[in-house]
């Protein structure tokens, strides 16, 4: 087995995982799902559409999380379609449940693949997977399949 394969393989486990834990599956609607990682997590969330976004360069999404009042914001772009919202607020929905974050500011995570940024981690790297690959089985319980998501981008 490669480096490669033992990678895929983690973050296969991790998402599977994640998305067993709170519980998702098909016939959810969004906010549905939302309220299974409040669940999973302890936490109450809120997404939240932020207006102005002008210093968020490529930036679609971030989670703030307040654990001393366990509730948490996940802040997504006003401007942008309504399922691609979903999809950046079920990215961070997905770190939430795999418990693995990116560190640095906000602008330093952007919608840049994790594959083209060389200054993740390799464990940072393999969060960015975990959580993109629970957004895309979020997508395939809200909309059957990825793409029909991805085509209103």
């Amino acid at each position: 087995m490669t480096e490669s394969d033992d990678m895929r393989r983690r973050v296969r486990a991790r998402t599977d995982r994640a998305v067993a834990r709170a519980g998702i599956e098909v016939g959810m609607a969004f906010d549905d799902v939302v309220r299974a990682v409040e669940n999973a997590v302890d936490i109450r969330l809120r997404v939240v559409e932020e207006a102005d976004t002008r210093g968020w360069g490529t930036l679609t999404g971030f989670v703030t999380v307040f654990a001393d009042q366990r509730t948490g914001t996940i802040h997504v772009r006003a401007s942008d379609p309504a399922l691609y919202r979903q999809f950046a607020a079920s990215h961070e929905l997905g770190h939430l449940l795999d418990d693995a974050h990116c560190s640095g500011a906000p602008q330093e995570r952007s919608s840049v693949s994790p594959y083209d940024d060389p200054t993740l981690s390799t464990p940072e790297f393999e969060a960015e997977l975990v959580a993109e690959q629970v957004a895309h089985r979020i997508a395939r319980v809200l909309y059957g399949a990825p793409r029909v998501a991805e085509s209103s981008w």
